[in-house]
């Protein structure tokens, strides 16, 4: 295994060799769809002062911001996995996850552009989240990518008040670059899901009324398909020690108190719960009056797994809606997600009357899904599906 080493701006890049290029969920992401996740680095120059990955539950050794770990060989250790796998079904990679596939460091090495050539030869479905602009460089790729299977871009975007974003995410793209970037690949490549993650959402900082408008409102104007939000942020361990001590040395050190109180362990739960709901509601009517989508359009394979992955986007869709209506599901919520995984079509158990032997299929669910199912019975008819593409 070799090491080189050489620093920029005070950041140390590293070379070195991983044993796998993707990780396989447990079930697909039922946010972004996603079934796998590539990293092309490790770390992050982005220095987003929420960011999750520094929690100690993603294992990552390096300190964080100052050393970015370029993952060696990487493209051609995906491609031999793809090929040489005898188990791996075509579905959504998320490019990205502890990193972002397009931090500065990505200008030069092109992990990520070479990963994108890998999964556009093999036909992978792809939906990135990114803070950068440098994506737009490689909008062909992504365009044809989207041609010949489905591709999905979302900007996380936090805010549009720049003072506030770098605090927050000093070494990103300010948001109004982002947006730029969304109109471009929306002119450029229509055939690209365009859209903005609006998340996380700082309480106290980023949450007043305005502010939220201004974001669904300039996604809006840039074209976006879809505004997928989460208000709130994740509150663990390291993370949390680093993104409060630099609140505390910035002009915003006046909401740490009631942010620590609101997440805190001695706070009641109920309160957090009730903002939530609160704010979930608000930027859903929000994006009502924009006309923008909450959800992303899922990817739909052409194999046994077409029904499973439609009805599992309607449950888990539903129970998002649900959720944010303040009624949540949580047993739609687990049949959505495990019919993901069947080994073979839903259609069979419909056809066979035995529904009630998958997961959390309650007779409400099933008189739910039943119009579907029905749908997909004379599809099913039309064409056989069971065979892998």
């Amino acid at each position: 295994m070799s090491f080189e080493l050489y620093s920029v701006r005070m950041v140390t890049y590293i070379y070195k060799e991983f044993k796998t290029a993707i990780n396989k969920l447990k079930y697909p992401d039922s946010w972004f769809w996603a079934r796998y996740t590539a990293n092309p680095y490790s770390g992050c120059e982005h220095v987003c002062i929420y960011c999750d990955a520094r929690s100690q539950r993603y294992y990552l050794t390096q300190n964080f911001e100052d050393e970015i770990i370029i993952k060696d060989k990487f493209a051609k250790k995906l491609e031999a996995t793809i090929k040489n796998s005898r188990s791996l079904l075509r579905d959504v990679i998320g490019p990205g996850g502890i990193c972002d596939a397009y931090q500065p460091v990505e200008k030069k090495v092109k992990n990520t552009r070479k990963l994108l050539k890998i999964l556009m030869k093999f036909r992978f479905p792809v939906n990135l989240a990114t803070k950068s602009d440098l994506v737009t460089r490689d909008i062909d790729l992504f365009k044809q990518i989207a041609k010949d299977t489905w591709c999905t871009i979302g900007f996380s975007v936090s805010t549009m008040d720049e003072e506030i974003a770098s605090l927050l995410e000093p070494r990103s793209s300010p948001p109004q670059a982002r947006m730029r970037a969304l109109k471009e690949i929306k002119q450029k490549a229509p055939e690209i899901q365009v859209g903005t993650y609006f998340m996380p959402i700082v309480p106290y900082l980023e949450d007043n009324y305005d502010q939220i408008e201004e974001v669904i409102k300039e996604s809006k104007n840039a074209g976006a398909k879809f505004v997928l939000f989460a208000p709130g942020l994740t509150m663990r361990d390291v993370q949390q020690e680093f993104f409060i001590t630099k609140l505390r040395k910035s002009k915003y050190r006046d909401i740490v108190k009631p942010l620590l109180k609101l997440y805190g362990n001695n706070s009641e739960k109920n309160e957090l719960y009730k903002y939530l709901n609160q704010m979930n509601l608000k930027i859903y009517n929000l994006c009502q009056k924009y006309g923008l989508k909450t959800r992303v359009k899922r990817w739909i394979p052409s194999d046994y797994r077409k029904w499973n992955y439609i009805i599992a986007e309607v449950l888990l869709n539903e129970e998002y809606k649900n959720t944010i209506l303040g009624s949540s599901n949580n047993k739609m919520k687990w049949a959505g997600l495990s019919i993901n995984n069947l080994d073979e079509s839903i259609i069979n158990y419909f056809k066979r009357g035995e529904l009630k032997r998958l997961r959390n299929f309650s007779n409400e669910i099933i008189e739910f899904v039943k119009p579907y199912l029905k749908r997909g019975e004379k599809d099913r008819d039309k064409k056989t599906l069971d065979r892998f593409l």
